[in-house]
């Protein structure tokens, strides 16, 4: 353990006299975990907003009927459809702007709980009893997620005003509930939308919908795949993703040069360490530490740059998402414990990565080569 320590020591004390190349080996990776952390944590959160969203009704995305151009559509369909056998659920979906809040757009669904597809819960839980009467009477409820509720300093209970003078219903905070999204009984929301006797969608059970793949006159049937945000939005997502990889390959490479350097310019303390009776087992284990810490402190500074940087583009992100695929997303990050440990297993993976090569070279450099001021190149001329 003594050999170890005082080998170690001595191999820190190069970053000492030399605190450029110190830098740039920790900027590289400081870098690198940052821009691929920072765009894995927008990618994340907006995946997270379209899978709540997906699973809103029924746990999984519901087929549905709809009017080709997407406009609304009679309710009196609703009543002929379930008389002539068809399990369809009345949905009627747009945007309400709050007053006090006009620059913040909102989605207000209205359903119907009894008629409701598949499994037939609601933002991840059963309805009760007691649940489906509260949304049913006056003054009904109104669903809305916690961060949706914080970010509109509105607290549960209040009933907010809509620019055009109409009062929701009492606000209820649900955690699985999709981000910028309200839910409430369809009898309040199609007054709220100004859609009164008009439906905007038909659910439909998915399986029901494979059966009867042709739909009722008027009237185009969209599968539960079709209806899917990841979808629409995969080639978005897919460019963020190409341009983290990138940037953490660019930082990568400059982490690659420093420590080729660092290790070409310790040939001599190498060779004298080696002569003192270290081993080379001991003298890589050494390195390979070394190489850890740094890769520890790059990514710790990474992925606290990384979560600092996805909070400062997240607001641009998904205003872009809400303005090209019409999908909410929350405005403030949410990251599970999973996510930072991820960031600091990169930064590992990226410093393993980039001092591979010049480790390996360390490990077969023959001892009486390195008293040659051209051993490493001529020991080495094939790589």
């Amino acid at each position: 353990m003594a050999v170890f320590y005082w080998a170690l020591r001595a191999l820190l004390s190069h970053w000492r006299r030399h605190p450029v190349q110190f830098f740039s080996v920790l900027t590289g990776l400081w870098l690198a975990t940052a821009l691929l952390t920072g765009v894995q944590a927008l990618n994340s959160q907006a995946r997270d907003g379209y899978a709540r969203a997906s699973q809103l009704i029924g746990g999984e995305p519901q087929a549905s009927l709809s009017a080709p151009d997407g406009a609304g559509f009679p309710q009196a369909v609703f009543a002929e459809l379930r008389r002539a056998g068809w399990p369809v659920s009345p949905v009627v979906q747009g945007r309400v702007v709050l007053k006090g809040d006009e620059e913040q757009r909102l989605q207000l669904m209205g359903i119907e709980p009894v008629s409701l597809p598949g499994s037939g819960s609601v933002a991840g839980q059963r309805l009760s009893q007691a649940q489906i009467l509260a949304f049913f009477e006056a003054p009904g409820r109104t669903w809305i997620a916690a961060q949706t509720l914080q970010a509109l300093g509105l607290q549960e209970g209040e009933q907010p005003l809509t620019v055009n003078g109409q009062r929701l219903p009492p606000l209820q905070a649900q955690p699985d509930m999709a981000p910028g999204m309200l839910l409430t009984d369809i009898g309040f929301a199609q007054p709220l939308l100004d859609m009164h006797g008009r439906l905007s969608r038909l659910l439909l059970d998915n399986a029901f919908a494979a059966r009867h793949p042709v739909p009722p006159a008027g009237l185009q049937l969209k599968q539960g795949d079709d209806n899917s945000l990841s979808r629409l939005t995969e080639s978005f997502h897919l460019n963020l993703d190409a341009l983290g990889f990138l940037s953490f390959v660019v930082g990568l490479f400059i982490v690659h040069a420093a420590i080729g350097l660092a290790l070409e310019q310790r040939r001599g303390l190498l060779r004298t360490l080696r002569a003192c009776g270290v081993s080379a087992r001991l003298l890589i284990l050494s390195l390979g530490v070394e190489l850890g810490f740094l890769a520890l402190l790059g990514g710790v500074l990474g992925v606290a740059s990384g979560y600092l940087l996805a909070s400062l583009l997240l607001p641009d992100v998904a205003a872009s998402l809400r303005g090209l695929y019409g999908a909410e997303v929350a405005g403030q990050l949410s990251l599970s414990p999973w996510w930072w440990l991820a960031g600091l297993g990169l930064s590992l993976l990226g410093a393993l990565l980039a001092g591979a090569s010049s480790l390996w070279r360390a490990a077969r450099l023959p001892l009486l080569a390195l008293a040659n001021a051209q051993a490493w190149h001529e020991a080495h001329g094939r790589w």
